[in-house]
């Protein structure tokens, strides 16, 4: 008999964790209470102390400790050697534990039980309150990882480099992403959301999904930070946020850059040049509110690379930032890859989020483009079947022309019908083979299903059953409708 229940069932309740508290029950219960002790919980022995050689059959026939807990319902005397006691906390069965006394003892009494039963309460509780809490941590760190930002798409005309280490291993307030736009361009984003830990994380996701369906929609640079800002006064009031919004076209070989209070990017030329951009200042997303956002355009020379990063790669406790900024600049100017500058600042201990974008401008070669311009007349989707027939053979892609030509007439004869001014066409040849079709009405088509005896809108469900891809945007004077097919091989 046990001559400290409270004791015992104090130093229990007071483990770290359940199976610290297993490890306890298991150990205050032999040999003062029994001569063999299990705990089990999910059908498995969490622990198990039974040194005794005489103990009784059904100990060492395997029962099962969670059955016959349950069967029991409460602490239950399976024979006069064997005993089950239910570990129960708030009404839910967590486990059982199970003792036993060998041939050499007396059989359990009614005070064995009751003391049986003190003891096995605060493992219970301690079970329930850990496997909760381990649940929750589980939720975290699964919501955290699929709100970290993976790994940038390959994507024609650039290459990136990219590190991103949240600090103390936990989701904080940074983000960056690589959006890819119609035309081949493609959304640039680096962002840093004040604040660190649960909080900031929720917050820059909101926003960061607010900014993803923002460039979707191919808002221009200014007009995405102008809308990310509204959204950002009503979602997380009280909370400020920097934001750099740049976007790229390949084929211009121009960047425009938006920036909401966020450190200035640097644009390291191929001559090895490293120039700090100075960007309108505008402030931080969530700040004042109805901001006017402004960009400025740069040449994106093939070979060039712009670097955005956030405050935790530049920033030092009691030392000026603007000086730190300078001193990455000069970092890449001396010719210091940027693998071995963050790698550098990575394995140092920070007290902030580290997020680094470093994008290698490469364009689309000038001789894998083609562009018309034409007036919207009934032959014009014939002419454009011819040109597109050319090209095509032009690039060793005859294999393509059958559908491609049959597409592109499609929506040239689309953009026939709503237009009167002229109508651009453009192909692009990366790793897939781009068609683009602009006209200067805004209304974009819808794809449906034609009826048998429907005249109209045969074409866009072609487009949409034959392409890889297809879409359609909004752009400064109309829009454009373009699709998309893989080049094989």
């Amino acid at each position: 008999m046990l001559h400290d229940v409270s004791a015992i069932a104090r130093a229990v309740g007071d483990s770290p964790g359940p199976e610290e508290a297993t490890r306890a029950l298991c150990e205050a219960a032999v040999p003062g209470l029994a001569d063999a002790a299990a705990v089990y919980v999910d059908g498995a022995v969490w622990h198990r102390v039974d040194p005794g050689d005489r103990l009784p059959t059904r100990w060492t026939g395997h029962e099962t400790g969670d059955d016959a807990g349950e069967e029991a319902g409460e602490t239950a005397l399976l024979d006069g050697r064997l005993l089950a006691v239910p570990l129960r906390a708030y009404g839910t069965v967590v486990g059982c534990a199970l003792l036993a006394r060998d041939a050499g003892r007396p059989p359990f009494g009614p005070a064995d039980l009751f003391a049986a039963g003190q003891i096995a309460v605060p493992a219970a509780l301690t079970i329930f309150h850990g496997r909760r809490d381990r649940r929750q941590v589980e939720i975290v760190e699964t919501l955290e990882r699929d709100m970290r930002p993976g790994a940038p798409p390959d994507l024609p005309g650039l290459e990136i480099s990219y590190r991103y280490r949240p600090a103390a291993e936990r989701v904080g307030g940074d983000w960056y992403d690589v959006i890819p736009l119609p035309g081949s361009r493609v959304a640039l984003v680096v962002g840093d959301v004040m604040g660190h830990g649960p909080a900031a994380a929720a917050v820059m996701g909101r926003l960061r999904t607010v900014v993803q369906t923002l460039a979707a929609l191919d808002l221009p640079a200014e007009q995405v930070l102008h809308s990310l800002d509204e959204v950002a006064q009503r979602l997380a009031e009280q909370t400020i946020t920097t934001c750099v919004y740049c976007v790229y076209d390949p084929v211009l070989r121009r960047c425009t850059i938006a920036s909401a209070g966020h450190l200035p990017p640097i644009l390291l030329g191929a001559d090895g040049r490293a120039e700090v951009l100075s960007p309108p200042r505008c402030p931080p997303i969530g700040g004042l509110g109805r901001t006017p956002f402004e960009t400025m355009e740069i040449a994106a020379e093939d070979g060039s690379m712009l670097v955005l990063y956030t405050d935790g790669l530049v920033e030092v406790r009691g030392e000026d930032i603007g000086q730190k900024v300078e001193d990455l600049r000069r970092r890449l100017s001396d010719g210091t890859s940027i693998e071995d500058l963050t790698d550098a600042v990575l394995s140092a201990a920070r007290a902030d989020d580290v997020t680094m974008l470093a994008i290698r401008f490469r364009g689309i070669p000038s001789e894998h483009v083609a562009q018309w311009m034409m007036e919207p007349q009934p032959m014009t989707p014939s002419r454009v079947r011819g040109l597109v027939r050319r090209t095509l053979d032009a690039w060793g892609l005859a294999s393509m022309t059958p559908v491609a030509e049959l597409l592109a007439s499609e929506l040239v004869t689309n953009a026939v019908r709503q237009t009167s001014r002229p109508i651009t066409i453009r192909l692009l040849r990366t790793d897939h083979l781009l068609c683009e079709v602009s006209d200067d009405n805004h209304r974009l088509p819808v794809q449906r299903e034609p009826g048998l005896l429907d005249e109209d809108g045969r074409g866009l469900y072609l487009v949409g059953q034959l392409a890889g891809h297809w879409g359609a945007s909004r752009v400064a004077g109309g829009k454009t409708v373009w699709f998309s097919m893989p080049i094989p091989g």
